[in-house]
This record gives C-alpha cells, sequence and structure tokens, in this order.
C-alpha cells in the first residue's frame, strides 16, 4: 500500500507539467470541445479481484465486471467526480442433492457462491491530453460480503430467485486509491477510451464465509461460522468508456 500511495501522488505532482508537453505536440491533443458545461463519461470494466492480508490467505483470487461514470467539468478539464460499482465472485461450491427423499435419481445441484458487490464514490484527477492520459483517484463507498446459495437443474421452480436463498451478509464501509491509464480509441464528439486500472479496497474488520463454510450435518440441518479479519482487495480492471 505505501509504494501504490507514493506512485500516485508522483504521478499528481508531475501532471501538470506533463500535460502541457502533450499538449504542444502529442497525438490526440485537442479534446473534442462540446461547447460549456459538463460532460458524463460511462463505462463498463471486466475486473480481477486479489486478496490482501488474512483475507487473501484463505481464498484465491475473484472475477467480475464493473460500472463507472465520471462527471467532467469544461473549466477543470483535469478534474473529475467519479462513481464506481460492481461484483466479484471469489469462490463456489456444488452440492448433489436428491429431489425427492424417496429415491436418488433425480438429483438437483445446490449451487453456492460466495460474492462481494463494491460501490465507491470520490475525486479523480487526469491527465485531459495526449495518446496516453494517466489518472489518479480516491473513493469513499460500501463493500457488500454475501453468499448465496442456489437450487439450479430443478424445473419444478419456475423461476431463479424462487430456489435462492442469502445464507449470510455483511455491509461495511470502503475506502482506498486508485490509477491507471486513458487510451483514446477515436477523436469523435464522443470519444472511446480504454481504460487500464487498478485499485486498491480497505474494509476494515468484516464478517464473510468462504468456500468449505457451510457444513452439513447429514440431517437436513446446515451450520457455518462467519470469518472476522480485515477483507483488503486489490481490483485490476480493463474496460472501455464512452463520453456522452
Amino acid at each position: 500500500m505505501p509504494g501504490i500511495a507514493a506512485g500516485l501522488i508522483l504521478l499528481v505532482a508531475l501532471g501538470p507539467a506533463a500535460a502541457a508537453a502533450q499538449h504542444r505536440g502529442a497525438p490526440f491533443s485537442d479534446p473534442p470541445s462540446r461547447g460549456g458545461g459538463a460532460r458524463w463519461e460511462l463505462g463498463a470494466l471486466f475486473a480481477v479481484m486479489s486478496p490482501r492480508g488474512h483475507f487473501g490467505s484463505l481464498i484465491n483470487e475473484g472475477f467480475g465486471a464493473g460500472f463507472s461514470a465520471s462527471l467532467g467539468f469544461a473549466d477543470t478539464p483535469a478534474f473529475r467526480v467519479r462513481f464506481d460499482a460492481g461484483y466479484v465472485n471469489y469462490g463456489s461450491e456444488t452440492l448433489g442433492v436428491p429431489v425427492f427423499a424417496v429415491t436418488e435419481r433425480i438429483i438437483s445441484d445446490i449451487v453456492t457462491r460466495n460474492n462481494i458487490g463494491y460501490l465507491g464514490l470520490g475525486p479523480e484527477i487526469r491527465l485531459p491530453y495526449g495518446p496516453v492520459q494517466p489518472y489518479v483517484n480516491g473513493f469513499v463507498g460500501l463493500g457488500y460480503f454475501f453468499t448465496v446459495s442456489s437450487v439450479e437443474r430443478w424445473e419444478l421452480f419456475e423461476s431463479f430467485d424462487s430456489g435462492t436463498t442469502v445464507n449470510f451478509e455483511d455491509i461495511r464501509p470502503a475506502y482506498g486509491l486508485g490509477g491507471g491509464l486513458a487510451i483514446p480509441l477515436n477523436r469523435s464528439g464522443n470519444p472511446v477510451m480504454l481504460r487500464l486500472e487498478v485499485q486498491y479496497r480497505r474494509h476494515g474488520r468484516t464478517e464473510y464465509l468462504v468456500p468449505g463454510s457451510l457444513v452439513e450435518d447429514g440431517l437436513g440441518s446446515t451450520s457455518f461460522t462467519p470469518i472476522a479479519s480485515d477483507a483488503d482487495f486489490m481490483l485490476f480492471q480493463v474496460g472501455v468508456t464512452l463520453g456522452l
């Protein structure tokens, strides 16, 4: 974490000089003009979660997707307000159970998934010119840790939701830092950008389940003991944003 913070601070400190240099001679140096006021950038990202600390000793990497929306202003082109929302899954297990007690010829799958939903809101500073535009951001938000079990491959259920149970959930405040590169892919009035970024998210002491936490007693009952620890992780994301 200290190394990441130092790198982000250095990037902010060198930002104005680099922006001026890119504006003088680099491709994509003139951003599309839309008059005045504010404009939005909306994006979708693929996410890989890398758990840290005690959290990382219990689980492997997770995978998911995210959405971002940032609001920029004409008079301060390097500053934006950014909102993030996303979801990652960090493990699952499947249990085959008989649909009817009198026979095991018809088996249904109960799939248990361990997930994290996340939200973040905060400032972003980006060099607004050039073929590669580095940026840094900070945020506060929420982390939603939840484990759900779903009945699958059983056509007697009319919908997926009717066979889903939330086994455990915990919501914690979150904060962190991030940074990355925005690479313009066109020069139109609605710019498209490739995003490569990393975020470090901290949640403090959190309760959660991992694969294997749910234990069957063989008589139809299930028990579990939540794990309590810091639940910090890094998000490596790649995606595309569209300016509106």
